[in-house]
């Protein structure tokens, strides 16, 4: 059989794309209205409810001012072409403008879906109740519940009355497969979930129950702004019952079970530490779309928080779950009650990590050097502590007070530096002695340990030490040889720093970071009045942990050694400091990465690989790249666009040329650039940093289009957005398909769309991967069979008339007497009729369908090729 056009036999493997989550139900075919008793009110619609379907995904709709004029309970948004499976997520996008979201609102809130209008499922009383609600500061949250039947419509309204509800604005409706959700899983320790606003929210709530609206948050964005330093910071008035969270929601990715997650707060006071009584009230939960996953408390030391001082010398403290399902939100949740004052909290950063985040060497006798300890015994050369007779000891115990029978010891301090990590030498005081002390000291063998390196002991008392008032009888020595270089004690430097490793067990590391070369590390407890009840202090383990860049992260994590690892502003986990491709651009994701490139989107300044620059799709030239969704012609279609904007959309305009041939780039590139002839430029095609193929641009990573975009009536409507490239004929019947044109205004009426990709179903060759292989049949095509053209080589040749309608004949005139062939195909390649004939020939159209066909005409003289539309 003859073919129109030559492709190529070997198609690429199609890439798994991730698809983003909480996916807007927008565009053409979508319909929205409000409710009005349980039942879709069509008669009732205004042009105010169709800000939740449009392209615009801050527009919004105010349910008091939709509802107030017919007596309506919700609204609905109904997609007249896609059924949703079972298994979506879907949901609203809500705010409740300047008031808080109360518990009361959530559990009379429903939302429901339907399936040709018939009732398949709704959120349950306690379904929404886990979605955090906000602290008056017009922030937005997703509503939403994962489904279990298909669904073409979701609705959101009120069992009851409650008059806040009609103070909601809804922005849109959303759904997504949550099993195409990027799972991450980067093996990075302390990796702060924030950066782009694309892929992160910063959720706030606040509980019902408080006496007034007196808490509040200020600077929420620096929770998610990539800085690690900046912070938000809850206020919580002395005396007010109630509870405050905090939550950060990750739109585009999982995290896994078995990871880490949690928050680093710090009291206001940077000379303090959370008390045992102010930790006892905070909570860690982690959520997935909505739903409670984890929930841990401190809980007296024996919860399953894990607190932790942030980098030692500092007051930051991590606190942290051990997950034990997946998540994309984790949330602090701070209760105020009866008797407790939190205070102001400072609420830095969320972040996940893997389980072994952990840096600090132990020091022992059986490893070898740098790590390599042995215990230090005899009299220091001078004493810290004023003493009444003697010197202080290495290792060992001495008084202060004369006659004092001293029956305190320090038992099996050699256990200290053995390998087994749960033995551990002990300080006995006993209650009849009164101003004694006890020290262990250790020294490394041959080796030293530089500036910014934290040094400590982890210990506690009598199996526990929740009354940290001890701390301040604690004091921490490093010495270079005999050369005392740092020493903390509470009358020293202020606090030791501390930090809590797992609180059931009571352990906890007292330590210090040190400012200059040392080898020798001591622990000293001293035995006062306030301590004298006969009691253990066990010392289990001494160690060091390197920070030689001094930027608050361990050398065995650090990812930039010589730089700052604090600061990772699109959060993707290489900190700024050593990125070589840090973005933030505006709605585009950091994490997904649409055309499968090894380029992000947000750096991808051509996010689809369609040859055109995002920044030319993005037509209103805005801050925002979602926006641009405009196919179709408003008033022959109630509302624009497909879905998909023009910066991930092949086929912008809908006319069934993909955007990568109407680009300007011309054919000859094209078919290097894309192999597959998919409308996608290949991804082993060379290309830099910024995702653009380096054959497109006038320098490697230049940003510069080389190829203008291409405007061929010149009429500032670029071709891949003009529905009659030419100004005169719509490019979808150039192409053949006239019979797609449900309106007769030149573009494919929208369609499902399963890979996003913005072709259409009936040009589409691969609806489950982004492209159409062996689709786009263009106008300018220059290879193949034959070429098109409109000319007539021969003057005397006639073909008329054209276009002709179905039915009517294709008549062919020579001007002179002489044999010829025809051949008639369509858009194809597909021959529908042939023959020969001499001087005239009438070819039937009868059983043609409407659409593009291409003539040739040969003699002894010439070939003529005809484009013929059938109409």
């Amino acid at each position: 059989m003859v073919k129109l056009f030559s492709f190529l036999a070997t198609i690429l493997l199609a890439i798994n794309v991730v698809a983003q989550g909480y996916v807007p139900i927008r565009g053409a075919g979508i319909k929205a209205y409000p409710t009005q008793n349980g039942v879709v009110c069509i008669g009732c619609a205004s042009g105010n409810v169709k800000n939740i379907v449009d392209s615009d995904l801050n527009n919004f709709t105010n349910m008091g001012n939709l509802l107030s004029a017919i007596g309506g309970n919700g609204v609905s948004v109904i997609n007249t072409f896609t059924t949703y499976p079972a298994g979506y997520i879907t949901g609203f996008n809500v705010d409740l403008g300047s008031s808080p979201i109360t518990a009361s609102l959530l559990s009379t809130t429903t939302i429901a879906t339907y399936k040709n209008g018939v009732l398949q499922e709704a959120s349950n009383s306690g379904t929404l109740l886990s979605v955090p609600a906000f602290g008056g500061q017009k922030s937005r949250v997703f509503l939403n519940f994962r489904t279990t039947k298909e669904f073409n419509e979701v609705r959101l309204y009120k069992s009851n009355g409650i008059a806040v509800f009609d103070a909601l604005n809804v922005y849109y409706a959303f759904a997504f497969d949550p099993e195409k959700m990027q799972q991450e899983n980067n093996g990075i320790c302390d990796d702060l979930i924030g950066g782009s606003v694309a892929d992160v929210d910063t959720n706030v709530s606040s509980s019902s129950n408080f006496i007034a609206p007196l808490s509040y948050l200020v600077d929420r964005k620096n929770i998610t702004d990539g800085d690690k330093n900046s912070y938000g910071q809850i206020f919580m008035p002395a005396g007010l019952l109630g509870s405050y969270s905090i939550g950060v929601l990750d739109k585009n990715q999982i995290y896994p079970a078995g990871n880490k997650a949690g928050f680093v707060i710090s009291p206001a006071d940077q000379n303090t530490l959370f008390t045992a009584q102010t930790l006892n009230n905070m909570v860690i939960e982690t959520y997935l779309f909505g739903k409670l996953q984890d929930s841990q408390v401190y809980n007296n030391g024996n919860g399953l928080i894990n607190i932790s001082v942030l980098g030692f010398g500092s007051n930051k403290q991590k606190l942290s779950v051990t997950a034990t399902k997946p998540f994309n939100e984790v949330r602090l949740k701070i209760n105020q009650v009866l008797g407790v004052n939190v205070g102001t909290v400072k609420v830095y950063y969320a972040f996940e990590e893997p389980q072994n985040c952990d840096c600090k060497q132990f020091l022992q006798t059986d490893r070898p050097s740098p790590f390599k300890a042995k215990l230090l015994t005899g009299n220091l050369p001078y004493g810290g502590w004023t003493l009444f007779g003697g010197r202080e000891l290495w290792t060992g115990v001495w008084n202060n007070v004369t006659g004092n029978v001293n029956v305190s010891k320090v038992f099996n301090p050699e256990k200290v530096i053995d390998s087994d990590p749960n033995n551990s030498g002990y300080y006995f005081t006993s209650p009849l002695t009164l101003g004694t002390a006890g020290s262990v000291a250790v020294e490394s063998d041959g080796a030293s340990y530089p500036p910014g390196t934290f040094a400590g002991f982890i210990i506690d008392k009598s199996g526990s030490l929740t009354d940290w008032s001890i701390l301040s009888n604690i004091r921490i020595q490093l010495y270079n040889g005999n050369n005392l270089v740092a020493q903390q004690d509470n009358g020293n430097n202020g606090l030791i720093n501390i930090k809590v490793l797992t609180l059931p067990s009571g352990k906890t590391i007292v330590g210090m970071k040190s400012p200059a070369t040392f080898n020798r590390i001591r622990i000293s407890i001293k035995q006062g009045l306030s301590l004298n009840l006969g009691m253990n202090y066990n010392i289990y383990n001494v160690f060091v942990e390197g920070d030689i860049d001094g930027d608050g992260t361990p050398d065995c994590y650090d990812v930039c050694p010589n730089g700052d690892d604090s600061i990772d502003t699109d959060g993707d986990g290489t900190p700024d400091a050593c990125d070589t491709t840090n973005c933030i651009d505006s709605d585009k994701s950091s994490v997904i990465d649409t055309d499968s490139d090894g380029v992000t989107d947000a750096c991808d300044l051509d996010s689809d690989n369609d040859g055109i620059l995002d920044s030319i799709e993005n037509r209103d030239g805005d801050d925002s790249y979602e926006n641009d969704d405009k196919e179709g012609l408003l008033g022959i279609i109630d509302q624009l666009g497909d879905s998909v904007a023009n910066y991930l959309d092949l086929d912008s305009d809908n006319d069934g040329i993909l955007d990568l041939h109407e680009s300007g780039i011309p054919t000859s590139i094209i078919n290097q650039l894309d192999a597959d002839q998919n409308g996608v430029i290949d991804t082993n095609v060379a290309k830099g940093k910024n995702g653009i193929a380096d054959i497109l641009e006038t320098a490697p990573d230049s940003g510069i289009a080389k190829y203008p975009i291409k405007d061929t009536d010149g009429d500032g409507i670029p071709d891949f957005l003009d529905l009659k490239s030419n100004g005169s004929e719509f490019d979808l019947y150039a192409i053949g398909k006239s019979n797609l044109d449900n309106y007769g205004e030149g573009f494919i009426d929208r369609s499902p769309d399963k890979d996003l990709d913005g072709i259409q179903t009936p040009v589409d060759t691969d609806l489950d991967n982004r492209g159409a292989p062996n689709s786009p049949l263009s106008p300018y095509l220059t290879s193949g069979r034959f070429a098109l053209t409109t000319e007539v080589k021969v003057d005397e040749v006639k073909v008329y008339p054209n276009p002709v309608k179905v039915g009517e004949a294709i008549n062919v005139r020579l001007g002179s007497d002489r044999d010829a062939t025809y051949i008639l195909v369509d858009a194809t390649g597909k021959n529908v009729a042939t023959g020969n004939f001499k001087n005239t020939v009438s070819i039937e159209t009868g059983r043609l369908l409407p659409g593009l066909y291409l003539l040739k005409v040969s003699s002894n003289k010439s070939d003529n090729v005809y484009k013929i539309i059938v109409k």
